[in-house]
């Protein structure tokens, strides 16, 4: 089954170029199409799919591609590699990707592009009546924006991202820890989701499954 292998590796710029794209894969766990510093990852592994199926296969991680929405990701079989959020990071993925359903199942929505603002972020915390609830400043949310950055999840369109009207584009990525259920089931999953840590007490960590 190496014999694959040895076509990626016959030239040390081939061999770089494999490396490049399988360690941006492990260490974002979404690679996307239509974000202009992953894009020619993209087309890459999905020109050699079978090799880098075959790679990651030895690592324990399943290789798939959407190409619906541009989109490959990787799911550990162990269970391992999972993003590991806290419960405030938790609280604030699972508010993006409720304002990313929401965004979605509006008409007025086009495309594939989701974009919200900071406010409708904050709006959506700050209704919640969670005990201790962890102040949201500016500090925490460039914190939060800074993480989900790092993972593909969602990208800043404005610079200054502590003003109210700074622009956040979501991208599909944020659905990808609930595969195959329609988008009213998602809607009310993330909304009951949202009210356990209202009418919870628990402070500990959590373990938000991207995936």
């Amino acid at each position: 089954m190496f014999e694959k292998l040895e076509l990626i590796g016959s030239s040390s710029s081939q061999k770089e170029k494999f490396s490049k794209a399988a360690n941006n894969l492990l260490n974002h766990c979404f690679i996307l199409k239509k974000k202009e510093d992953t894009r020619l990852d993209y087309i890459y592994i999905k020109d050699n799919k079978e090799q880098f199926c075959l790679v990651f296969d030895l690592l324990g991680y399943d290789l798939r591609i959407d190409e619906d929405i541009g989109l490959i990701s990787i799911f550990n079989r162990n269970g391992t590699g999972r993003l590991q959020f806290t419960k405030f990071e938790s609280i604030m993925f699972l508010i993006l990707r409720l304002l990313y359903l929401e965004k979605r199942n509006d008409l007025s929505t086009s495309g594939d592009n989701v974009t919200v603002t900071i406010q409708e972020i904050r709006d959506k915390y700050n209704v919640l009546k969670i005990k201790n609830k962890q102040k949201l400043d500016k500090n925490s949310e460039k914190l939060i924006i800074a993480l989900f950055k790092r993972y593909n999840l969602i990208r800043n369109l404005t610079s200054d991202i502590t003003q109210a009207e700074t622009r956040i584009e979501i991208y599909p990525s944020i659905m990808i820890a609930i595969p195959n259920e329609g988008i009213t089931h998602l809607y009310e999953n993330v909304k009951e989701r949202l009210t356990e840590y209202e009418e919870g007490d628990d402070d500990a960590d959590t373990d938000e499954e991207v995936e």
